[in-house]
């Protein structure tokens, strides 16, 4: 029963680390893709009138999008650190990661 816990508990903070960086790849490949695909003039008639500069390895450019396409740029900051801050904190009450040195005497370490 104990070692369940402890693997659920590894598994939670894991996938919330994993999540944090996702969210993080996923506006990265949101760049790109509307830098190749949205228009870089507002179009009042399909709602793409907010801009935004996206980046790519090479470029930067304005691009302008609808309100729903922009929405991951204004919430990103706050998904990211809302799960790098409870896996953080869940790490350090549950102590699912550990460091391996932690515990030793400095003259070992």
């Amino acid at each position: 029963m104990r070692r369940t816990k402890a693997i659920v508990q590894k598994a939670i903070v894991i996938t919330l680390t994993a999540l944090c960086f996702l969210t993080f790849g996923f506006v990265l490949f949101l760049d790109g893709y509307y830098y190749k695909t949205r228009p870089r003039e507002p179009d009042p008639e399909t709602g793409r009138i907010y801009p935004q500069d996206v980046k790519t390895i090479q470029h930067v450019a304005r691009v302008y999008l609808t309100r729903t396409e922009r929405m991951p740029y204004d919430y990103f900051w706050f998904f990211f650190m809302a799960l790098a801050l409870t896996a953080y904190l869940l790490n350090r009450r549950w102590k699912a990661l550990r460091n391996p040195r932690e515990g030793m005497p400095k003259e070992l370490c």
